[in-house]
């Protein structure tokens, strides 16, 4: 009997994810660049079938900040330069740029 309650759980666990557990995009989508200046500059906005939005800062020198529209260059979370991160929101997506004017290359990735 044990057994047999085992593997039902088991079953159940891949069938009914457990919380927390990130939603894997069925399709992925190349944004256009974004050139991210000294004012919050909306990089994409919300979408509710959004499972990721990866983005990179292409400058070798200046850092970004990304978050809501109200992100300065000192708050929001820092995005160094020449690095990647995935946001899993689909809230609209802002950055700020710490100094001079940055390209920002991102991809969606979509349920």
């Amino acid at each position: 009997m044990k057994r047999y309650i085992a593997v039902v759980l088991m079953a159940l666990a891949v069938v009914c994810p457990g919380e927390g557990q990130a939603e894997i995009g069925a399709q992925i989508s190349a944004k256009a660049d974004v050139t991210v200046t000294n004012a919050a500059t909306l990089v994409l906005a919300a979408n509710a079938f959004r499972s990721a939005l990866n983005c990179t800062n292409t400058s070798a020198t200046v850092h970004v900040r990304w978050g809501d529209s109200a992100v300065t260059a000192s708050t929001g979370q820092r995005l160094p330069a020449a690095t990647a991160i995935e946001i899993a929101n689909k809230a609209a997506v802002y950055m700020i740029s710490e100094g001079a004017n940055v390209t920002v290359s991102c991809t969606e990735e979509t349920r």
